[in-house]
């Protein structure tokens, strides 16, 4: 007699047999995993479309902010650059928007005077210089280095166009927007310094702001 058996695929898990697959459909193809809810699907639309918050507000400042006079658009230039200067040597990035704010209504407050806002943003930039400096926030590595360069580029081209009586000064506040929308965009790569959702509003109202500057001057 043949004292030989079968051979049978070796135990698995403490002799338990091997778990079974998913069960076959009754026709007798393999079960196939339902489809997500609908609802789900509108959940997760939701949630990236109003991720993008940053991108509406800009859209919705720069609508109402854009006017022919350079004036306005060269003041939020240099207050943008201020904001970023303020936020590096405070070294807290979600300090960016309550810092914002305070500069808007200081430059805001100074204009309702009569006040250019530049004598008074102005000093307050150097200020901040010199604080970052003494603190050390502007002299790290990285984009905090760069703070106090690009506070100077947009001060000195902001200055140019307001006092210098040129021709082309809107193009040039327009030119100095752009620039800093790549600057935005830097800082949003980079999630540094500044908040991430700052970087990216920030970004999208400056390109616009020179994009409808540019509009306005050419028609």
């Amino acid at each position: 007699m043949n004292d030989t058996h079968p051979p049978y695929p070796a135990p698995d898990g403490g002799g338990q047999p091997p778990a079974a697959g998913p069960a076959p459909s009754p026709s007798g193809r393999p079960a196939v995993p339902s489809a997500p809810a609908p609802r789900g699907r509108a959940r997760r639309l939701a949630a990236a479309v109003g991720g993008r918050w940053p991108t509406y507000l800009g859209v919705a400042i720069a609508v109402v902010s854009t006017e022919e006079d350079p004036s306005n658009a060269a003041m939020i230039a240099f207050l943008a650059a201020l904001t970023y200067l303020a936020t590096a040597v405070a070294g807290r990035p979600l300090a960016v928007w309550p810092i914002l704010v305070a500069l808007l209504l200081l430059a805001r407050g100074a204009e309702f005077l009569g006040v250019d806002h530049l004598w008074v943003t102005g000093p307050l930039a150097v200020a901040v210089a010199v604080a970052g400096l003494i603190n050390g926030r502007l002299l790290e590595p990285g984009l905090y280095r760069w703070q106090l360069p690009q506070m100077a580029a947009v001060a000195a081209v902001v200055l140019a166009a307001e006092y210098a009586g040129l021709s082309f000064a809107g193009y040039l506040v327009a030119a100095v927007l752009l620039g800093h929308a790549a600057w935005d965009v830097v800082h949003w790569r980079a999630d540094r310094v500044v908040h991430r959702p700052l970087a990216e509003f920030c970004a999208v109202l400056d390109f616009l702001l020179a994009v409808g500057l540019v509009v306005l001057l050419a028609v």
